[in-house]
């Protein structure tokens, strides 16, 4: 009956684990910037509820989005300028004569009169040369960037929170360690005083074991305050104003998969989001300048009315309609456009190198992470053995004791190394995951547990 009730409570957990993932991965395409295949490979339901959070409530997400949104309207504006513009641009004016008038034999004598004229006016600069539908392409490349900065902030946003998930996980478990190692070394002062006064001890001693004590005390006052300020970043980050504690996993219940990979194309590095934006505003000051240039052609203006003309309301024949072309050339500025011209070029040029050592940027980068992760699932390899050796020597320890070979204070001497040795194991652990991190954010948010991606 146990048995069927824990396999019901863990399809349950699955279900609801699942949900999850499907809220985080279909909410909007914006998720997509973050890679949700690669986090589902943590198997941690409370970060993917806590980076659900982050997309819905987070502050700079938000903004950013906003900043796409304007960008896009830019893009729609340019269009319209693309387009004829009609308007309505009436006027009624009445006119007071107060003499008479004359025009050879003929006098008109003072008058006052009334004109309507309501009419529709067309004006549209006819496109030639392309240059207003370049300025288009050029916004949209310009939103197109906006995107990869939205993108950035997205993979920075995320990577940010699941370090200081996983940091505030390895605080929670050396807290516990470091109390632990606390109340050991409480013991060790007890049982150096009861050398003490047994006269088998020196003052000495138990001055020096009391002082470690203190150290051990201070170092848990440190992890208390780093585990503090690691929740309240993380609850701006999820725009949390009631600073709750952050629902998180336990340490000793962390099940992320580990991949390093062996080696990374530099070829991907093409896709992240930096690079990407530099070469579309490379793309955009290219496009300036064929602009620039065209700006040193004539224009073509097509103008028109086409409405309602007279001196009454109720006359006839008051139709009015007239097109025309009004071409514009600017013979002579000083030289202005063409330094126009020469300054767009330049620009290109600064883009460029501008892309060059964004290029670069991303190669070290991403090396530096790599070799981190590398580095550090070395260390972890060699702390984990460390550990188990110390594990065995306080076992070792104990029977000496229990056989009378040796007193408590070596067995709670061997104790302290085991938990120090522990503490080493939990913290490289937890940095190997922040190190995965670092080399996800590092490729673009690229999944490398998928070897097909490298």
């Amino acid at each position: 009956m146990k048995k069927i009730l824990s396999l019901l409570i863990a399809i349950l957990f699955c279900s609801t684990y699942n949900v999850a993932l499907a809220k985080v991965d279909a909410n909007n395409y914006r998720y997509g910037y973050v890679n949700i295949p690669f986090w589902q490979n943590f198997n941690d339901y409370n970060l993917l509820a806590n980076l659900n959070t982050v997309y819905k409530n987070n502050n700079d997400l938000k903004a950013t989005s906003i900043k796409v949104s304007e960008a896009q309207k830019l893009v729609k504006i340019s269009l319209a300028d693309e387009l004829p513009h009609i308007g309505f641009n009436g006027n009624i004016k009445q006119t007071f004569r107060s003499s008479d008038e004359v025009f050879g034999d003929i006098t008109i004598p003072d008058f006052t009169e009334t004109q309507f004229l309501l009419p529709l006016t067309l004006s549209y600069e006819i496109d030639i040369w392309g240059k207003n539908h370049l300025k288009t392409k050029a916004y949209k490349k310009k939103f197109e960037a906006m995107q990869q900065d939205e993108k950035t902030v997205y993979i920075s946003m995320t990577s940010a929170f699941a370090s200081d998930y996983y940091n505030l996980i390895k605080v929670d478990k050396l807290i516990e360690l470091q109390k632990e190692l606390i109340n050991t070394q409480k013991a060790v002062v007890s049982a150096i005083e009861k050398k003490y006064n047994a006269g088998t001890a020196n003052i000495n001693q138990v001055i020096t074991e009391k002082k470690s004590l203190t150290y051990l005390e201070e170092e848990l006052n440190n992890l208390l305050e780093k585990q503090d300020v690691l929740k309240n970043q993380m609850s701006v980050i999820l725009a949390d104003r009631s600073f709750q504690d952050i629902s998180r996993t336990n340490y000793n219940d962390i099940k992320a998969k580990v991949a390093i990979p062996k080696e990374i194309s530099t070829s991907i590095l093409t896709s992240r989001p930096d690079n990407v934006k530099s070469e579309l505003n490379l793309e955009k000051i290219g496009i300036d300048v064929k602009v620039a240039r065209r700006e040193l052609l004539p224009k073509f203006n097509l103008v028109g009315n086409l409405g309602f003309n007279a001196y009454s309301l109720s006359s006839s024949n008051t139709f009015l309609a007239n097109l025309a072309i009004a071409p514009t050339w600017d013979l002579f500025m000083g030289g202005k456009k063409i330094q126009l011209l020469k300054l767009q070029k330049d620009e290109y040029k600064i883009a460029l190198e501008h892309y060059d050592k964004t290029l670069l940027k991303s190669i070290q980068e991403t090396n530096d992470a790599l070799y981190t992760l590398k580095s550090i699932n070395g260390k972890y390899s060699i702390a984990n053995d460390r550990y188990a050796l110390s594990k065995v020597e306080s076992m070792l320890m104990q029977k000496k004791e229990q056989l009378g070979i040796a007193d408590r204070l070596n067995s709670l001497y061997q104790k302290e190394i085991e938990l120090v040795t522990e503490q080493q194991v939990v913290s490289l652990k937890v940095n190997e995951l922040i190190a995965m991190i670092n080399l996800y954010q590092a490729l673009g948010g690229i999944n490398f547990f998928n070897a097909e991606n490298l």
